[in-house]
C-alpha cells in the first residue's frame, strides 16, 4: 500500500474535496484495484473515510454494493473498452443511487478505450449528475486523451516492483519540493545539483516524480483559480503559478506524465535521470 497516496486521499476525504473523476495508474493491477475500491468505499460510506464496518463498506468489499458499478472489458473477453459500454455507463449515470449518496463507476482497463469511447466518456465526466463519481483504472495513462487527463485527478502508484516506506516517501516529497523551487530559479545550477541524488538512489525517481506532479497540478489549479490543493506544498505551487504561464504549467504536468510512462515501461533509469533536468528546464523556459 502506498502510504503517501492514501494519506493524500484521506486528507481530501476529510476536507470534502475528493474529486468526482479520478485516474489510478502505475503499480500492479492488485494495487490499482485496491485503491479504486478504497476510494469507491469512501464515496458510499456515510461516515466519510471508509470505516469497513457499516453495511455500505461491507457490500463494497464483497462486490455487492448496488451503487458501485464496475466496467471491465476483460470480464467480457474483449480486447478494447467499447463505446457501447461507455454509453451504457452514461445512461445508467442518470439513474439515482439505490442506497448511498453517490453512485460510483470503476472503469478498469480504461486505457483500452479508443478515441470515440473516450470522447463519449468525456461528455459525462465534464458535466456529471451531482451524485456520480468516476474512477478510471489503467496500467498507463499514455493512450488517454489530453481532454480526459484535464478532467481527472491522477494518482500514480509508481513502478510495479517498488513500494516505498513512509521514511522514503517523506524524503522524496521534500526533494520534490526543493526541485520545484529550484525550477523556478534564475539558473539551472541548483536544479542540476539536486538531481545528483538520483545517481546514488535511482529508486527515488518515481516517488519524487509523483510528488512533483502534485505540486505542478496544484500550480495549475491555482493559476485556474481553483482551491483543490493535493500536495503539501501550496506555497511552492503559488510560486510556480506566479512564475509560469498556465500553458507552461500544464506542459510540466505532461512532462512528468511522460517520465511516469517511461518508468512503467521499464526504461533505463540512468537515461531518464540524465534527461530529467533538461526536459523540465526546457519545458519551463523553452531553451
Amino acid at each position: 500500500m502506498n502510504g503517501e497516496i492514501y494519506n493524500t486521499v484521506n486528507e481530501l476525504i476529510k476536507n470534502g474535496k475528493l474529486p468526482h473523476a479520478i485516474l489510478i495508474d502505475g503499480g500492479s493491477a492488485s494495487k490499482r484495484n485496491e485503491l479504486a475500491l478504497y476510494i469507491a468505499s469512501a464515496f458510499v460510506c456515510d461516515r466519510g473515510i471508509p470505516c469497513g464496518i457499516c453495511s455500505d463498506c461491507q457490500k463494497a468489499k464483497n462486490g455487492s454494493h448496488p451503487d458501485i458499478v464496475v466496467s471491465d472489458p476483460e470480464l467480457q473477453n474483449e480486447k478494447i473498452f467499447k463505446i457501447a459500454a461507455v454509453r451504457d455507463i452514461r445512461k445508467d449515470a442518470y439513474i439515482l443511487p439505490n442506497e448511498a449518496q453517490h453512485k460510483v463507476y470503476i472503469l478498469k482497463n480504461s486505457d483500452k478505450m479508443n478515441i470515440q469511447a473516450q470522447n463519449a466518456l468525456l461528455k459525462i465526466i465534464e458535466e456529471p449528475p451531482p451524485y456520480a463519481r468516476f474512477i478510471l483504472v489503467c496500467e498507463s495513462r499514455a493512450s488517454l486523451l489530453e481532454t480526459i487527463m484535464s478532467r481527472v485527478t491522477p494518482f500514480n502508484l509508481g513502478a510495479d516492483d517498488y513500494e516505498i516506506n513512509d521514511e522514503v516517501a517523506q524524503k522524496a516529497d521534500e526533494l520534490a519540493n526543493r526541485l520545484a523551487v529550484a525550477l523556478a530559479g534564475v539558473t539551472e545550477l541548483d536544479f542540476m545539483r539536486l538531481t545528483a541524488v538520483f545517481e546514488k538512489d535511482k529508486e527515488l525517481l518515481s516517488p519524487v516524480l509523483t510528488s512533483m506532479q502534485l505540486i505542478f497540478r496544484d500550480a495549475v489549479a491555482i493559476s485556474s483559480s481553483s482551491d483543490l490543493i493535493l500536495s503539501k506544498h501550496a506555497d511552492t505551487a503559488r510560486l510556480l503559478a506566479s512564475k509560469f504561464a498556465l500553458r507552461t504549467l500544464i506542459e510540466l504536468v505532461k512532462s512528468t506524465e511522460h517520465f511516469f510512462d517511461c518508468i512503467n515501461k521499464n526504461a533505463n533509469k540512468n537515461l531518464l535521470i540524465t534527461r530529467l533536468c533538461s526536459v523540465l528546464r526546457n519545458t519551463a523556459y523553452g531553451a
